[in-house]
Protein backbone atom coordinates (compact mmCIF):
# COMPACT_ATOMS: atom_id res chain seq x y z
CA UNK A 1 0.00 0.00 0.00
CA UNK A 2 2.73 2.65 0.34
CA UNK A 3 4.05 2.15 -2.56
CA UNK A 4 1.04 3.38 -4.26
CA UNK A 5 0.73 6.36 -1.41
CA UNK A 6 4.25 7.33 -2.10
CA UNK A 7 3.90 7.58 -6.11
CA UNK A 8 0.88 9.10 -5.41
CA UNK A 9 2.93 11.63 -2.90
CA UNK A 10 5.20 11.88 -5.76
CA UNK A 11 3.25 12.71 -8.32
CA UNK A 12 1.32 15.30 -6.49
CA UNK A 13 4.32 16.73 -5.52
CA UNK A 14 5.02 16.84 -9.23
CA UNK A 15 1.79 18.54 -9.88
CA UNK A 16 2.42 21.59 -7.31
CA UNK A 17 5.89 22.24 -8.94
CA UNK A 18 7.63 24.35 -11.12
CA UNK A 19 10.23 22.77 -13.12
CA UNK A 20 12.73 26.03 -11.93
CA UNK A 21 12.02 25.52 -8.60
CA UNK A 22 13.91 24.13 -5.86
CA UNK A 23 13.18 20.72 -4.13
CA UNK A 24 11.96 22.65 -1.16
CA UNK A 25 7.95 22.59 -1.08
CA UNK A 26 6.45 25.98 -0.24
CA UNK A 27 3.63 26.88 2.10
CA UNK A 28 2.10 28.03 -0.83
CA UNK A 29 2.58 24.90 -3.19
CA UNK A 30 1.05 22.91 -0.40
CA UNK A 31 -1.80 25.06 -0.15
CA UNK A 32 -2.14 24.83 -4.16
CA UNK A 33 -2.00 20.78 -3.79
CA UNK A 34 -4.71 20.49 -0.66
CA UNK A 35 -6.69 22.78 -3.09
CA UNK A 36 -6.72 20.21 -5.49
CA UNK A 37 -7.40 17.38 -3.51
CA UNK A 38 -9.95 18.84 -1.43
CA UNK A 39 -12.31 18.91 -4.81
CA UNK A 40 -16.03 20.54 -3.06
CA UNK A 41 -13.74 23.23 -1.30
CA UNK A 42 -14.76 22.72 2.14
CA UNK A 43 -11.19 22.59 3.99
CA UNK A 44 -11.51 18.69 3.84
CA UNK A 45 -9.85 15.71 2.06
CA UNK A 46 -12.91 13.31 2.15
CA UNK A 47 -12.28 9.83 1.76
CA UNK A 48 -13.99 9.86 -1.49
CA UNK A 49 -11.85 13.01 -2.55
CA UNK A 50 -8.67 10.91 -2.09
CA UNK A 51 -9.98 7.53 -3.84
CA UNK A 52 -10.94 9.61 -6.95
CA UNK A 53 -7.37 11.48 -7.11
CA UNK A 54 -5.36 8.53 -6.40
CA UNK A 55 -7.68 6.49 -9.16
CA UNK A 56 -6.26 9.63 -11.29
CA UNK A 57 -2.99 9.19 -10.45
CA UNK A 58 -2.64 5.65 -11.67
CA UNK A 59 -3.04 4.51 -7.78
CA UNK A 60 -5.89 1.71 -6.91
CA UNK A 61 -8.84 3.19 -5.54
CA UNK A 62 -8.59 0.71 -2.16
CA UNK A 63 -5.44 2.28 -0.99
CA UNK A 64 -7.10 5.51 -0.06
CA UNK A 65 -9.08 3.90 2.71
CA UNK A 66 -6.05 2.77 4.27
CA UNK A 67 -3.74 5.55 3.70
CA UNK A 68 -6.91 7.65 5.36
CA UNK A 69 -6.64 5.35 8.74
CA UNK A 70 -2.46 5.99 8.50
CA UNK A 71 -2.89 9.63 7.81
CA UNK A 72 -6.20 11.05 10.20
CA UNK A 73 -4.63 11.27 13.52
CA UNK A 74 -8.17 12.59 14.97
CA UNK A 75 -10.15 9.56 13.67
CA UNK A 76 -12.63 11.90 11.77
CA UNK A 77 -12.86 10.53 8.60
CA UNK A 78 -11.33 13.22 6.64
CA UNK A 79 -8.06 15.36 6.33
CA UNK A 80 -7.40 18.11 7.64
CA UNK A 81 -4.84 21.06 5.80
CA UNK A 82 -2.59 20.06 8.94
CA UNK A 83 -2.86 16.66 8.62
CA UNK A 84 -1.95 17.01 5.22
CA UNK A 85 0.76 19.07 5.55
CA UNK A 86 2.53 16.42 8.08
CA UNK A 87 2.34 14.01 5.76
CA UNK A 88 3.51 16.21 3.02
CA UNK A 89 6.22 16.45 5.38
CA UNK A 90 6.62 13.10 5.63
CA UNK A 91 7.16 12.47 1.75
CA UNK A 92 9.83 14.90 1.89
CA UNK A 93 11.87 13.30 4.21
CA UNK A 94 11.01 10.09 3.06
CA UNK A 95 12.83 11.20 -0.37
CA UNK A 96 15.40 12.55 1.10
CA UNK A 97 16.39 9.89 3.13
CA UNK A 98 16.09 7.54 -0.07
CA UNK A 99 18.63 10.24 -2.14
CA UNK A 100 21.27 10.18 0.46
CA UNK A 101 21.09 6.21 1.09
CA UNK A 102 21.29 5.94 -2.79
CA UNK A 103 24.32 8.94 -3.17
CA UNK A 104 25.75 6.98 -0.25
CA UNK A 105 25.94 3.57 -1.76
CA UNK A 106 27.50 4.95 -4.47
CA UNK A 107 30.67 5.61 -2.33
CA UNK A 108 30.36 1.96 -0.95
CA UNK A 109 31.16 0.04 -3.89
Amino acid sequence: MLAAADLAAIRLKDISSNKHQSFKTTTNQRDRVFCLLDKNGDGMISIEELMEVMEELGAPGEDAEEMMQLLDSNSDGSLSSDEFDTFQKQVRLFLFSNINFSSSLLFYK
